[in-house]
């Protein structure tokens, strides 16, 4: 699970931090720590660092002793193997936690430590490991390996073993955000509303990360193939779930609540962009009611835009994902690389593109880009266009570099439109960019549209399917 970017290792009064439990299948790569608000996370290698004198001597004697994995015999049990310390990480809270919510906290941090870990590629639509490794977990409080009688015998069944995730530095300001959000959920009395909304955004992560691990194995690797279809009525209700968590919606009209929260958040606002989102989310509810009707053979496929085809789950997983970025930018959690009043924010790894773009046909950003260029040239200069125009040629290319060398991406089918389409509005956007680069060749419209966006336009001009 990698994500390349630096994590500042501020200072943490380790003496506010008590050791409650280690994950064994759990490596912290470069034998870092990662903080989630009361949670801390840190390789147990590091003990000494992490506690004092007297708990290392008694950590380390403990991780000794239960340290084996073992596999049952016909008489006894027989090694298989060993916790390697370096590839195991330690779970401390935060001592102002109660304890009798202790292992609360704990449960919602390890869901979204998964999630930081996880949300760029879940983005991207790449893999991403199971979430098994995090579930396994074996006890380490005070009072439990201080008491010798209780552990002296343990040991981890080879059947509990699971393969190791190495997690790479991730995105600490993710981190911190979802570390308030775990902070104000148990340390704040006060159930205000911004409470509430952290405690309905850890509860969202945990449904839409509860999809990862509702799976059936096959041990022969041959023999039986359990297809994805089989288990997407549980994924779509996660999923469905997650949003209605995240947004609060209304149950009577959830349809309706949930496009207007989500056209909001989006800023979605020409009339073809808004039908292409208005008939997603009718499809996906339409198809929640007859899952949860009971049928079992769905259509998994939102086919109304007529470039792209892409399964429910995954768009709903971008849609998922850009959300919590958005809000979370909203509550001053994360701050956005690029922010204006017109276009949707852009993230460090989250980019609106690769959502809207769904809502977009190659047609209609084109048609629009001619209007909005006709507009700027023969119009005073207006700040909304500018940023549309800027916008709408960023997702152009970024179409077609991403999608167009590869008709079938990740599980995205991309259907280029008719080149006779496009033709007459791509023609006028090139003619008209060409004469203001003659008549000023520093002019403002050459500085807004995207550096690639003229030739890759010519490019697709002259390509025919």
């Amino acid at each position: 699970m990698e994500h390349s970017t630096n994590m500042n290792q501020t200072e943490i009064n380790f003496d506010h931090f008590q050791l409650h439990a280690c994950l064994p299948f759990v490596e912290l790569a470069d034998q870092a720590r990662v903080q989630l608000g009361p949670v801390l996370f840190w390789p147990a290698s590091k003990s000494h660092e992490f506690l004092n004198e007297r708990e290392n001597a008694t950590f380390k004697e403990y991780m000794e002793a239960i340290r084996e994995i073992r596999a049952n015999g016909t008489d006894s049990s027989i090694a298989t193997g060993t916790l390697n310390l370096q590839q195991t990480t330690c779970i401390s809270i935060d001592k102002s936690i109660p304890v009798q919510s202790r292992e609360f906290v704990l449960i919602d941090a390890l869901y979204l430590l998964y999630f930081a870990c996880s949300f760029r590629n879940l983005y991207y639509g790449n893999e991403v490991p199971s979430f098994h490794s995090f579930r396994k977990l074996i006890p380490a409080s005070v009072d439990f390996i201080e008491d010798k009688t209780q552990w002296h015998s343990l040991h981890i069944n080879e059947v509990d073993r699971e393969q190791t995730i190495c997690i790479h530095l991730i995105d600490q300001e993710l981190c911190n955000a979802l570390g308030e959000a775990l902070h104000s959920s148990y340390l704040l009395v006060e159930q205000t509303a911004q409470v509430q909304y952290y405690k309905r955004l850890v509860r969202a992560i945990r449904y839409v990360v509860d999809r990862f691990f509702q799976r059936f194995t096959n041990l022969f690797v041959q023999g039986l193939h359990f297809s994805d279809q089989i288990f997407k009525p549980e994924d779509f209700i996660f999923l469905a779930s997650a949003f209605e968590t995240l947004f609060n919606i209304n149950e009577k009209q959830a349809a309706s609540d949930f496009k207007y929260k989500l056209r909001q958040l989006l800023q979605l606002k020409y009339d073809k962009q808004l039908e292409l989102f208005w008939k997603w989310v009718d499809d996906f509810y339409a198809v929640k009611q007859k899952l949860t009707c009971g049928d079992t053979f769905i259509d998994p496929i939102f086919r109304f835009n007529p470039n792209f085809e892409i399964s429910h789950i995954l768009l709903g997983i971008k849609v998922f994902i850009y959300s919590v970025c958005t809000s979370l930018a909203k509550h001053h959690l994360i701050v956005p690389i690029h922010e204006d009043a017109y276009t949707p924010p852009d993230f460090r790894w989250i980019h609106p593109d690769e959502l809207l773009l769904f809502f977009w046909s190659e047609t209609n950003i084109l048609h629009k880009l001619n209007l909005f260029i006709k507009q700027l040239i023969n119009e005073d200069y207006q700040e909304e266009l500018d940023a549309d125009v800027h916008f709408l040629t960023h997702l152009f290319v970024y179409i077609y570099d991403n999608y167009y060398p590869n008709y079938e991406v990740r599980g995205i089918r991309f259907i280029p439109a008719s080149q006779a389409d496009f033709a007459a509005d791509g023609r006028h956007i090139i003619e008209r960019c060409r004469q203001q680069q003659q008549l000023d060749p520093d002019c403002k419209l050459l500085k807004i549209i995207h550096p690639s966006f003229l030739e890759v336009l010519e490019k697709r001009l002259n390509t025919t399917h």
